[in-house]
């Protein structure tokens, strides 16, 4: 069975399950008030659960439609915006008819506010932390899906590697989660890492965050080279810098530049840096090494002479 049939099936068995779920529940709602046979304080908790049932039910349903149309007529991005605010917009409005159903009036919400806002806030203080920041995030947009970030947060620490390539005076390490934004949501915000995983991360740990973007067109591209200490750094530099200039990935040839990073009694390293292509970092630096190793092999392959005869 292909995407297409699955796909048709389980929109048909889900509009199935929809319908028998509603006719349930006008059936048990029209029994119950018409009977009268259940208890009134028990009647509004069934009247309750019927609704939220029907409610959750009919909003599920609106957006997924709301998805699917979003995502044909405009991008990523405001289809994401549009559904994040549709969700946050009608389970506010569930929950206050939940409330009218109830009976809960506009009084009595204000008579029991303090002390119901007391007991919510430090039974449910990392719940509610999330949804205030996920609803802050929704409107501020720091990030948006299909941006390639670096999540900075001394929440989730990260250990430097001990293994190459190494790291010199000069090299920083951020010690962060790269990867692409999949979805902002009210609670959870998810992440699609550069090797794969998926990353979900609290809204209340992500609004703290450092956030750093990669969502560029060019970027700068760091790569360093040991070159053997009986080399001739200047030509080994001018041969690097000349087969560099030559790789598809590097947006400017010009940008170029190739230097003498470190020097010690065994190995020269040499650094190169040129603005390439893209967002990523792996794919321009495995180029970049390539064409410095084909350099230096052409400078340390000896010259045949010809024959005289």
């Amino acid at each position: 069975m292909d995407a297409t049939k699955r796909e048709n099936l389980a929109v048909a068995t889900g509009s199935l399950v929809v319908v028998g779920l509603v006719a349930l529940g006008v059936g048990l709602f029209l029994a119950i008030d018409t009977l009268g046979v259940v208890p009134m304080n028990l009647v509004t908790v069934v009247h309750v659960l019927i609704a939220a049932v029907l409610g959750v039910t009919a909003l599920l349903l609106v957006g997924r439609l709301i998805e699917r149309a979003t995502r044909r007529s405009m991008d990523l991005r405001r289809a994401s915006l549009v559904l994040s605010l549709y969700r946050l917009a009608a389970y506010t409005t569930l929950a206050l008819v939940l409330l009218a159903v109830a009976g809960v009036n506009g009084l009595a919400l204000l008579a029991g506010g303090t002390f119901a806002g007391l007991v919510l806030g430090l039974a449910s203080q990392t719940v509610l932390s999330n949804l205030i920041a996920g609803v802050a995030l929704l409107l501020t947009r720091p990030l948006q899906p299909g941006d390639r970030v670096t999540i900075v947060t001394w929440q989730y620490g990260l250990l430097a590697p001990a293994y190459p390539p190494k790291f010199y005076s000069q090299d920083t390490l951020v010690p962060g989660y790269t990867g692409t934004v999949i979805s902002l949501s009210l609670v959870y915000s998810l992440l699609r890492m550069d090797e794969g995983s998926m990353f979900k991360v609290p809204n209340s740990i992500l609004i703290q965050s450092a956030i750093i973007s990669h969502d560029l067109p060019e970027r700068w591209v760091r790569a360093k080279y040991e070159l053997p200490v009986q080399a001739d750094p200047e030509l080994a530099l001018e041969q690097i810098a000349e087969a560099v200039r030559g790789v598809p990935c590097v947006a400017r040839p010009d940008s170029v530049r190739v230097l003498l990073n470190q020097a010690n009694q065994s190995t020269l390293v040499v650094s190169v840096d040129a603005l390439c292509h893209g967002n990523m970092e792996e794919p321009p630096r495995s180029e970049i090494l390539l064409a410095a190793i084909h350099a230096v092999r052409r400078i340390d392959a000896p010259t045949q002479v010809e024959p005289s005869w």
